[in-house]
């Protein structure tokens, strides 16, 4: 079942992404892949299938899928190759993610559901900022 699909182009808070690339360079993701994640279009589909839910982010450089249950730890490989353990809740209208590295650093990722855009809000432990995308519908 499709829960929400998003179709457009990012529309960062801050200007020239500068938060985008100060939270991902906060987690160890290197310069390449930095420019390639701050300069993509993305798709985003969330659907649910029984008691599994799966997160789809699709751009011209690559898909990156999360799937998963509920409240339950599961090894995810980040779009940078990096493995993390993660774990998703579910509040209302946002979904929040917990990753944590083999150092035990954390960084947290909620997506907030509206009607009309996807804002994903990110903060990782040794990084005091953070990070706001929206995604709006065209």
């Amino acid at each position: 079942m499709l829960i929400i699909s998003i179709d457009a182009p990012t529309t960062p808070k801050l200007p020239k992404n500068k938060a985008s690339l100060k939270t991902i360079a906060a987690i160890d993701v290197g310069f390449l892949s930095r420019k390639a994640a701050t300069s993509v279009t993305p798709v985003a589909e969330l659907t649910l299938e029984n008691d599994v839910y799966t997160l789809t982010m699709v751009t011209t450089l690559k898909t990156v899928k999360l799937t998963f249950k509920v409240g339950e730890e599961f090894e995810e490989e980040r779009a940078d190759g990096v493995t993390v353990k993660s774990v998703v809740t579910i509040e209302g209208n946002k979904i929040i993610q917990i990753q944590i590295e083999d150092s035990g650093r954390k960084s947290t990722h909620i997506r907030e559901f509206t009607p009309d855009c996807l804002i994903v809000t990110t903060t990782a432990e040794g990084w005091d900022g953070t990070c706001i995308r929206v995604y709006e519908k065209i």
